[in-house]
């Protein structure tokens, strides 16, 4: 598959499981959803310059600025700025095409329970959101007030939803 050279290959190794999941599907499904896939990261991206974010490596649990999170699964994370008691606002979107997790889920008063890497599950203590999807992008917002990141991460999550939500639609088999 020449056409997958480029991607990561523990998003192309889920995208495969996903696509054997149903033993009638062909290969031209797992080709859409790569397609799908690529469309999906080139949206994050596209918030990550619209909004001035930084990709990061890793977010230490004691950085006190939003960053929003793409999974391997297809999943975004937006965790608020921390709070002055190290709580934060987490909004989680499933738009991947896993039907085993909430589609949408916000908690308030969620704490980081270790630094945020790429590659492993994002950890949280203090709601029902206790980790996510291994982590294939970090972004993290630029220094502002709480409010405007707070603003900002609503606004391009939402906006990630919408479109992720919208590339589904033409991939998803009847």
């Amino acid at each position: 598959m020449g056409f997958a050279k480029e991607m990561n290959p523990e998003v192309l190794q889920h995208l495969q499981l996903l696509a054997g999941k149903d033993k009638t599907l062909d290969e031209n499904y797992l080709k859409d959803l790569i397609k799908a896939w690529q469309k999906k990261e080139r949206t994050f991206m596209k918030q990550v310059r619209s909004y001035h974010m930084t990709i990061e490596s890793e977010i230490p649990s004691q950085e006190s600025r939003a960053f929003i999170v793409l999974t391997f699964s297809g999943s975004i994370l937006g965790v608020g700025p921390s709070q002055s008691n190290g709580s934060r606002q987490v909004i989680y979107a499933s738009v991947g095409l896993r039907k085993e997790v909430p589609e949408k889920l916000l908690e308030d008063n969620i704490t980081l329970n270790s630094p945020v890497k790429l590659d492993k599950e994002v950890l949280f203590k203090g709601g029902t959101l206790q980790k996510s999807s291994p982590v294939y992008k970090i972004a993290l917002m630029k220094e502002a007030l709480p409010q405007t990141q707070t603003r900002q991460l609503k606004d391009a999550t939402q906006i990630m939803t919408k479109e992720f939500v919208s590339i589904n639609n033409t991939i998803i088999p009847e």
